[in-house]
């Protein structure tokens, strides 16, 4: 972990440092909840509806296992807060603006936000936009290092978020496929938001 933290300490810079805070929006509360929301809008679709499932679905596994399990579990303090009589640590996290979070550090809850949303696109974009898919997943790593460059989670605490976001992607992919079975057999396939806007939309034309 020192290690980690070292080479990050080395590299701060007033750019790095505006970099890392942008990136780590990205796991947010006031990033995911938005995506839930468009989430739920996606599913209304028919050709949007599987992205929309996935989504939920990772966003619901991933926040189980990370909020609900295994941070209450583990129960690991932050490393400013344990970390405070290491000199060059508290010089690396002050320098980067000395961020505070209210919960604990075991996994980072950021990168599980990033990475479930990262995967869960990538999984859905891999077969139809190859290029487009792998912008995700290289955001959700910036979003990961951007955690460690800010000294509020241990690199351990990262690398475990990007396995359980990684988990929940994967999870929340064949929760789809089930969901999608299941409304390909039943009259809920029949629900799509999209024709509804194409009637209305005809229907406007037609009056004017």
């Amino acid at each position: 972990d020192m290690a980690i933290f070292e080479f990050f300490g080395s590299i701060q810079n007033t750019f790095f440092t505006y970099l890392a805070k942008f990136f780590t929006t990205f796991g947010d509360e006031a990033f995911t909840i938005p995506i839930v929301i468009l989430a739920v809008v996606l599913c209304f679709f028919k050709k949007t509806r599987k992205y929309g499932f996935t989504l939920l679905f990772a966003i619901a596994v991933g926040t189980i296992i990370t909020n609900v399990i295994v941070k209450p579990t583990v129960l690991r303090i932050r490393p400013y807060n344990t970390l405070q009589d290491v000199a060059d640590y508290w010089q690396w996290y002050v320098g980067a603006g000395a961020l505070s979070e209210g919960d604990y550090s075991f996994p980072s809850g950021h990168t599980t936000a990033a990475v479930e949303t990262a995967m869960a696109l990538f999984i859905c974009f891999r077969q139809d936009k190859k290029k487009i898919a792998w912008v995700f997943p290289v955001i959700a790593l910036c979003t990961a290092g951007s955690r460690i460059y800010l000294m509020v989670h241990y690199p351990t605490d990262v690398i475990g978020g990007i396995i359980v976001g990684t988990v929940a992607a994967v999870a929340g992919y064949f929760l789809m496929k089930a969901v999608m079975l299941l409304f390909d057999k039943t009259k809920l396939g029949n629900i799509d938001a999209g024709k509804l806007f194409s009637k209305m939309t005809e229907k406007s034309r037609g009056k004017v």
